[in-house]
C-alpha cells in the first residue's frame, strides 16, 4: 500500500476518535476552567457574605446609636427629675419644720389663753365686799392687764405668719409711754388706754353701784 493512502487512513482514524470523545470537541471544560469557576463562584459568596455582615454592622451600629440616645435622654431625665424632687424635699422639709414649730407655738399660746380666760372668768364683782373693794379691783385689774400684754405679744408674734388670721390677720398697736411721742402716737395711746381701762371703768362703776345700793 502507498505510503500516502496509508497517511490518510490514518488522518481519518484520528479524526473518527475525535468525533467519538466529546472531551476532544471545541469549547469542552478543562479542569483549569472548572477551578477558575468555582474559585469565582466562593468569591461571589464570600462577597455575599460580607454585604451581610456589613448590613448587619450597619443595623448593629444604628441600634446602639439608638440605644444612647435614648440613654441620654434617660440621663438628662434622671437630673433634671433629681433637681426638681431634691429642691421640693428641702423646701417641704423646712416648710413642715416651721409649720410644726408654729403650732407648738400656737399650742402653748392657746393654753396661755386658756388660763387667763379662766382667771378672768373667775372674776366676781358681785361677790366683792366693801372691806376688801379696793384689794379685789386691783387684783381684777393685774389679771385683764396681764392677759391683755401677753394677748398683744402673741398677736405681734404671730402677725406675720399662717395664723395671723386667728387673731383677725394684724397686730392690735400697744400703749406707748415717753415725752417724745409725737401727736398721733399720742392719740393712738390715748385710744388704747382708753380701750384698755373701759374693763376698769366699768367695774368700777359698778363696785361703786352696789355700795351705794347696801
Amino acid at each position: 500500500m502507498p505510503k500516502t493512502t496509508e497517511h490518510r487512513q490514518h488522518l481519518n482514524v484520528r479524526a473518527t476518535q475525535m468525533e467519538m470523545n466529546p472531551r476532544g470537541s471545541v469549547g469542552e471544560s478543562s479542569p483549569l476552567t472548572e477551578d477558575f469557576n468555582g474559585k469565582l463562584q466562593d468569591a461571589q459568596n464570600q462577597l455575599e457574605q460580607l454585604q451581610q455582615q456589613q448590613q448587619e454592622v450597619e443595623r448593629q451600629k444604628l441600634e446602639l446609636q439608638e440605644l444612647n440616645e435614648a440613654k441620654d435622654d434617660f440621663l438628662h431625665g434622671q437630673v433634671d427629675l433629681h433637681e426638681k424632687l431634691s429642691t421640693a424635699v428641702t423646701a417641704m422639709d423646712r416648710e413642715i419644720f416651721a409649720t410644726k414649730q408654729e403650732l407648738d407655738e400656737l399650742e402653748q399660746a392657746r393654753i396661755c389663753f386658756a388660763d387667763h380666760l379662766d382667771k378672768i372668768n373667775a372674776l366676781n364683782p358681785d361677790g366683792w365686799n366693801n372691806e376688801s373693794l379696793r384689794q379685789d379691783l386691783a387684783r381684777a385689774i393685774s389679771v385683764l392687764d396681764l392677759a391683755e400684754d401677753e394677748y398683744e405679744q402673741a398677736v405681734a408674734h404671730f402677725s406675720g405668719g399662717r395664723s395671723a388670721s386667728v387673731f383677725g390677720g394684724r397686730s392690735k398697736t400697744k400703749r406707748t409711754t415717753g415725752s417724745a411721742a409725737s401727736d398721733s402716737e399720742f392719740a393712738t395711746m390715748l385710744r388704747n388706754g382708753l380701750a384698755f381701762n373701759l374693763p376698769i371703768f366699768v367695774l368700777g362703776a359698778i363696785a361703786l353701784v352696789l355700795y351705794f345700793l347696801k
